[in-house]
């Protein structure tokens, strides 16, 4: 009688060991870094001017003497035969008629220079006001809600109301040379590459088990612990939340008396998620007496 050996159980291989959650590094940035726009309209500025060579000047006024300059210095280099020809000709185009005010505002000199002046000063207003979501609504109904007045206005009582807007159009005359949008641009530049460098000495670190603070140039370190931890996201400015996806994010440790704010951070929707999913799984991790013995060099 025959006896069949029974197959021995496939060992099941132990559940490989998941790396350890590298977290989510968040950092508090000032808000100069809301001044890139304004870089980047400098640096096509900088690029239209140099396109557009002896443009540094009014035109209001007519040529530029070295235009006249360069015409007078071409006719007297040709014959004598056709000098007066020539004279009269050079003269003609280097003593161009001057412009009217509001074509002078057309010149692409100064439309450059008034692109540049407006991007720059909403960049200013965005470093130094804030807009929250129902005050900015509420500032363009106003706006809109005074233009149809103005325009109202014009209409019941037959107004040229484009009359001293072209006035104050024909006021503006600004223009700089490329090396002065180039050479902002370079300043903004550096300003940007020291604030990248910088936001090492004071950053936060958040890991599933534990909040780290590094701050100082020493990297000094604090710990809190994340259980219980709770946080929440605002969006305090919507033009800096449109620039660059800021935000301000608030952590409730419960060791703490007070919530740990960080003001000015980056992209914040990405790092809600990244936190999101972080705190739904808990970092533990199961050591077998198999994993210990392996672990163990005595063993």
């Amino acid at each position: 009688m025959s006896t069949d050996a029974k197959s021995p159980e496939p060992s099941t291989p132990p559940p490989a060991t998941r790396g350890r959650e590298r977290g989510v590094k968040i950092f508090m940035w000032p808000k100069v870094v809301y001044i890139y726009p304004s870089a980047i309209v400098s640096l096509i500025c900088a690029i239209g001017m140099y396109a557009l060579p002896h443009k540094e000047y009014d035109p209001s006024l007519g040529s530029p003497p070295a235009a006249v300059a360069d015409a007078n210095a071409n006719a007297s280099a040709k014959p004598a035969v056709n000098a007066n020809a020539d004279d009269a000709a050079a003269g003609a185009k280097g003593s161009g008629a001057p412009l009217s005010r509001r074509e002078r505002f057309n010149t692409p000199q100064n439309l450059l220079g008034v692109l540049f002046l407006v991007v720059l000063g909403f960049n200013l207003v965005v470093i130094g006001l804030d807009f929250p979501r129902f005050e900015l609504i509420g500032a363009v109904l106003a706006i809109l809600l005074g233009l149809f007045f103005v325009l109202w206005l014009g209409a019941y009582f037959d107004l040229d109301l484009l009359r001293p807007i072209n006035a104050l159009l024909g006021s503006i005359y600004t223009f700089a040379n490329a090396g002065f949008y180039l050479t902002y641009f370079i300043i903004v530049m550096i300003v940007l590459a020291v604030v990248y460098v910088t936001r090492w000495l004071d950053y936060w670190e958040i890991l599933p088990n534990e909040i780290l603070h590094h701050h100082g140039p020493l990297s000094d370190l604090e710990r809190y612990s994340t259980l219980n931890l709770k946080f929440d996201k605002e969006v305090p400015d919507v033009l800096e939340y449109l620039l660059l996806g800021a935000g301000r994010l608030v952590l409730r440790v419960p060791d703490r008396d007070r919530a740990i704010i960080l003001e000015n951070v980056l992209f914040i929707s990405s790092k809600e998620e990244t936190l999101k999913r972080l705190m739904s799984r808990l970092n533990v991790r199961i050591i077998t007496d198999n994993d210990a013995a392996q672990s163990d060099p005595l063993g």
